[in-house]
């Protein structure tokens, strides 16, 4: 059975974790930021905090747990915040008021959710933890227009606002442009000031990632009534399957297995949500993700090839230009 600790917030989580007040040392020197480095018999690794702007702030967490741990949350008066998570490495699973509602983050995964206490958090023995966190305060940040609250949908709408901060959550698989700026995000090459605007800079492209992906998902649902809810949701779980399995796509069948459903139903499910075939969906999402990768910094056509599910870069190259007629050389040239 694994230990239980009750907590307050993420500093006492790791005071109780470890049996020497030496165990953690934080660096104050500067009030927006903070490291602390975390070596107990029940965890090992670090924590980094950043108040990138007002209602704007950013943690990464890099843990090995030995043990399995679970952490008990107490009520906490703090305002509510929208958190949004990626996970990196490991996987962490949050329970609720009510003992059947959990969710699970694991390895690849990203997710969106506002005003959800969790009253249990469960790392498992054995395991590396990456993650990072966005908090935004729902008052204290603009971050859109009117115009552009318009197009979110509904139930988000009066949060972005600051009317109200309805319960909400959403989780998808991580895109490889999710992935590749997540991967910035913790490898930021830069220090003092320039890591500040860069680290601001870099979240606030996850955040616009994360709400396309909203937007779409929402977009598709609203077009889908000739469908049972629970069919429609199973097809999504299949697009992310597919999504965060871009590089080693699994096979229809084995997809459909996944998804709880017989490799028919995914098929025509999976057109008429988003009105293609799942292998078409995927050729376009292996095209358009590379465009995207193509423009990162540093990256090579191999490196694109390779994160897009292609064997060879020659095999990319040929189905690059047969779906944009030009080669992905000649696509980082134009663009850069």
């Amino acid at each position: 059975m694994s230990p239980s600790y009750s907590i307050l917030s993420v500093d006492e989580i790791f005071q109780e974790l470890n049996q020497s007040p030496d165990a953690i040392s934080v660096n104050g020197q500067d009030s927006q930021y903070d490291s602390s480095n975390i070596s107990s018999p029940v965890c090992n690794g670090w924590v980094q905090r950043w108040s990138l702007r007002s209602g704007l702030s950013l943690m990464i967490r890099d843990l090995e747990f030995v043990e399995s741990v679970t952490l008990e949350r107490e009520h906490s008066s703090h305002p509510a915040t929208l958190g949004l998570s990626f996970c990196v490495a490991g996987q962490v699973k949050s329970f609720f008021t009510n003992p059947n509602q959990a969710i699970q983050l694991q390895a690849g995964q990203a997710s969106l959710g506002s005003s959800m206490k969790p009253r249990q958090v469960e790392y498992m023995a054995q395991q590396r933890v990456r993650l990072a966190h966005i908090h935004i305060h729902p008052t204290a940040i603009n971050l859109l227009s009117d115009e552009m609250i318009e197009q979110i949908p509904s139930h988000l709408q009066d949060w972005f606002s600051g009317i109200s901060t309805p319960s909400y959550f959403h989780s998808c698989a991580m895109t490889p442009v999710m992935k590749t700026t997540v991967w910035q995000l913790l490898n930021c090459p830069y220090q003092g000031l320039a890591k500040r605007f860069y680290l601001e800079g870099k979240t606030f492209e996850l955040i616009g990632l994360y709400l396309d992906q909203i937007l779409n998902d929402h977009g598709l649902r609203q077009n889908v009534d000739n469908l049972p809810s629970d069919h429609v949701e199973r097809i999504f779980q299949a697009r992310d399957l597919l999504v965060n399995r871009i590089a080693n796509p699994p096979r229809l069948i084995e997809l459909a297995h996944q998804v709880g459903l017989n490799d028919r139903k995914l098929k025509e499910g999976f057109r008429s949500v988003f009105g293609t075939t799942v292998f078409n969906y995927l050729r376009n999402y292996q095209m358009e993700q590379s465009k995207q990768l193509l423009l990162t910094p540093g990256t090579t056509i191999a490196s694109v090839a390779q994160a897009v599910g292609y064997r060879s870069p020659e095999a990319f190259s040929v189905a690059f230009r047969r779906t944009f007629n030009l080669t992905p050389k000649t696509y980082q040239m134009q663009h850069r």
